[in-house]
């Protein structure tokens, strides 16, 4: 029970201390929620949605009407009598060729549609992303506390050793070996020290704040058994809703956009209502109509929209393969990461600790030399560090295999 009494006293010093430095409690829900509504890729592909749903009305309007003036009765010859001059007064309007302006609408309202689906696609990627730095942060202040906790039992060795050294049973090189070790250890904890910080400083940078704001994680590495089944992931059904419905919707855009590129040598009319300033109720009326006379730029257009559709179509078959084979791969990767945490945890730490307990045993009555000891000490801190590493792996496979269909092919 003095171990665990001695860690609770521990924590109970530094509480007040954490508090007082002003550490933010984080969770990883807490992190997730607070990069939902601060990071600024997610706020930009907010305000995007925004602007689609503006392009959309501008595509389905009408044009502006216009306000005509004419001056009728002028003479382009001096000298020659000028006949009865004519005002007139109104106002035209364009009308295309039915059927255009709901093309466009459609093709607004494809817009609408990638806009709202990149912003799911982009909250998806930002949640894995929260998800990789928070348990980056959380592994190396877990690896700087075993190495901590090993380096302090270095110093326990050392001054045994020192004590042995006096008495005539140890010798000088191991009392080198051990303050190496020391140092050595003290390097390790110093590198992830660094480490850990630059992830809570990318950590703090999604979720919109200070790179060098403080936070505690609460969330610790922990094993939590995947789902077997690799139908429930869609692996070899590619089931990822956002990107295919993303290519989807694409596909739909560049097939209206045929279908109005066709329409392009049809004729758009013009209506007018003119009022003359000399008959009073002499109300006239303009009809005009556009001459799409131009073959060639029509069949430009045609061909321009042809291969658009053509290239969505191939895009989206694509866009299947990639997103079957990556969910694929991202569940090989968690399962093998997986089988990983379950060597440690199995039985392979446990029999290490009692082996070095052993050893420790064996060395105090003399029966093994202090550099045994002290390569099988090596193993025993490398085995605990490779055992955390391995459940930041398996939980970071995890978010991957969340956004496995999500991330943009290079």
């Amino acid at each position: 029970m003095k171990p665990f009494w001695a860690v609770f006293l521990i924590v109970s010093i530094l509480a007040p201390g954490l508090s007082a430095r002003g550490e933010e409690p984080l969770t990883l829900d807490r992190a997730v929620a607070v990069a939902m509504e601060r990071n600024p890729r997610i706020l930009a592909a907010a305000q995007e949605v925004v602007a689609s749903k503006g392009r959309t009305l501008r595509l389905q309007s009408f044009s502006d009407p216009s306000f005509v003036f004419s001056d009728e009765g002028l003479s382009f010859r001096k000298g020659s009598p000028s006949g009865d001059k004519e005002y007139s007064f109104g106002v035209e309007q364009a009308f295309e060729f039915p059927g255009k302006r709901s093309l466009r609408g459609r093709i607004g309202r494809f817009g609408e549609e990638k806009a709202g689906l990149e912003l799911d696609r982009t909250r998806l990627l930002v949640s894995a992303g929260v998800k990789r730095a928070y348990f980056r942060a959380v592994l190396s202040r877990r690896a700087v506390g075993s190495l901590e906790r090993s380096s302090a039992l270095v110093d326990r060795l050392l001054e045994n050793l020192i004590a042995r050294q006096r008495a005539g049973a140890a010798t000088s090189s191991d009392v080198l070996r051990a303050r190496v070790e020391k140092a050595r250890l003290r390097n390790q904890a110093i590198e992830e020290k660094k480490e850990g910080a630059a992830a809570l400083a990318g950590l703090n940078l999604l979720l919109g704040r200070n790179g060098d704001a403080p936070a505690e994680l609460i969330t610790d590495l922990a094993y939590v058994p995947m789902d077997a089944d690799p139908a429930a992931l869609g692996v070899g059904t590619p089931t990822s809703p956002t990107s295919l419905r993303i290519a989807a919707a694409r596909r739909g855009e560049a097939q209206t956009g045929l279908a109005l590129a066709r329409k392009s040598s049809l004729p758009d009319l013009t209506l007018g209502l003119f009022f003359p300033s000399l008959r009073a109720g002499g109300w006239g009326f303009s009809f005009g109509l556009s001459l799409p006379v131009l073959g060639q730029r029509r069949k430009g257009e045609i061909m321009e929209a042809a291969a658009a559709d053509e290239m969505s179509r191939i895009a989206a078959a694509g866009e299947e393969l990639r997103v079957a084979a990556r969910i694929r791969n991202a569940f090989e990767a968690a399962r093998a990461a997986e089988e990983q945490v379950r060597v440690f945890e199995g039985s392979l730490l446990k029999d290490m600790e009692d082996d070095m307990a052993l050893s420790l045993n064996r060395y105090q009555y003399g029966e093994i030399a202090f550099f045994e000891l002290l390569d099988l000490y090596r193993t025993f801190t490398s085995a605990r560090l490779e055992h955390l590493r391995a459940l930041y792996l398996y939980n970071v496979s995890l978010a991957d295999l969340e956004v496995a269909g999500e991330e943009v092919a290079e």
